[in-house]
């Protein structure tokens, strides 16, 4: 059977409860026998020892279930602030999804507004290649199935890391 910590605690605190009543009882029975005079009964030393015995065991017991509740209360309170953390970190994503998905619609509005002769103009002023290109589209991909970085494949291209970076990630986007 697998059993969890708390489940192996429960038995443990219900087994030496069930170890103290028993002693009890049997303490109980001595001290009525001998009362009534049916034998010698418990020696004393033993009857201490075994009253220390059930003074502890009850005490471990107490600080047994203190510790336990501490710890109850602890799990707690950690789910309670990873459950906070988690949902704010869903609305940030949120926001930061909105936010790449307005800058995606601005870029796609600017780069239709700029015709394609001055943007490949652009790039080829600054040595870079033209990332819209369907060549350089498919040497970034043919580069990545290859395996190289995109580092690697950013130089090769004459592109930036991040340009490279989309072209990959669209073509996962689009080939699902």
């Amino acid at each position: 059977m697998d059993f969890d910590v708390k489940s192996l605690m429960f038995l443990q605190v219900i087994l030496e409860a069930a170890l103290v009543l028993l002693l009890a009882f049997w303490l109980w029975r001595s001290r009525k026998k001998s009362e009534a005079g049916h034998g010698a009964g418990i020696p004393d030393n033993l009857r201490e020892s075994i009253e220390r015995f059930l003074a502890e065991s009850e005490k471990i017991a107490e600080t047994f279930q203190v510790t336990l509740k501490d710890q109850k209360d602890l799990t707690s309170s950690l789910i309670l602030k990873l459950d906070r953390r988690l949902a704010d970190y869903k609305e940030l994503l949120a926001a930061t999804e909105g936010a790449i998905r307005e800058a995606e619609n601005r870029l796609l509005k600017v780069g239709g507004e700029v015709n394609k002769a001055q943007y490949q103009a652009q790039y080829v002023e600054a040595g870079k290649a033209n990332p819209a290109a369907p060549e350089v589209r498919a040497m970034v991909l043919r580069l990545a199935k290859k395996g190289l970085s995109v580092e690697d494949i950013a130089v090769k291209a004459r592109l930036h890391r991040g340009e490279v970076e989309l072209i990959i990630d669209l073509e996962h986007q689009f080939s699902v």
